[in-house]
């Protein structure tokens, strides 16, 4: 069996118009076609261990493969060959081609798709997950600073009512609901917060047991 590659890319230089071979249409097809078709990364087949940019094909294979006959593909593999362009080693049954570096090509991107996509993904990954962090951090800027505005209100009354009694409310009230960011009273439907306060004042909340967090400190 023949191994044959279909994914990962190769990308050929300009250079290429001014090849040597490249006025020879049967030896640069062929040529393309063992770079298109050599191995991107190591493997085995048969007890014989492939590198990257070797192949194991046969003159009737690639006869098949490029329309052309057997002499042309001899005849074309033995220029490439002549010149340095490419090494092979023939069995009883196949040849193996190993593509030589080159000018004309790239050997770096003789490259599979799939790693490509991970360094892509690897590269991406650190910016989604800035940018998850960044909102992480925005929100709970915005937190601090509607907890501070609503200090501020609370403490407009500070001559009204209590210091325990006001810290205590601030402390049940400006809560953070982890499923929506919102504080505890800002999912109340009706609102009126010197009246809440009042109440506050004489019934008091369960909430009021809560260790202090300096509510007093930088106003």
């Amino acid at each position: 069996m023949e191994n044959t590659i279909d994914k990962g890319f190769i990308k050929l230089k300009r250079n290429m118009l001014e090849w040597e071979w490249y006025q020879d249409s049967n030896t640069t097809r062929l040529m393309i076609h063992l770079l298109l078709k050599s191995n991107f990364k190591t493997k085995n087949w048969q007890g014989h261990t492939i590198n990257p940019g070797e192949l194991i094909t046969s003159i009737k294979n690639l006869s098949k493969e490029l329309s052309l006959s057997e002499n042309i593909i001899r005849t074309a593999l033995k220029k490439l060959k002549a010149t340095g362009y490419i090494n092979t080693q023939s069995t009883n049954k196949n040849t193996m081609v190993k593509v030589l570096k080159s000018d004309i090509y790239d050997e770096l991107n003789i490259s599979d798709n799939t790693q490509s996509h991970k360094q892509k993904t690897n590269h991406s990954q650190p910016n989604q997950n800035q940018i998850t962090t960044t909102n992480k951090v925005k929100n709970e800027i915005e937190t601090i600073e509607r907890k501070e505005v609503f200090k501020k209100q609370i403490l407009q009354f500070q001559n009204q009512f209590p210091k325990e009694k006001l810290e205590s409310f601030f402390n049940y009230w400006s809560e953070e609901c982890k499923q929506t960011g919102r504080l505890k009273f800002e999912d109340e439907k009706f609102w009126n917060l010197e009246s809440r306060i009042s109440i506050w004042k004489v019934f008091g909340s369960e909430s009021n047991k809560k260790e202090p967090n300096n509510f007093y400190l930088n106003r």
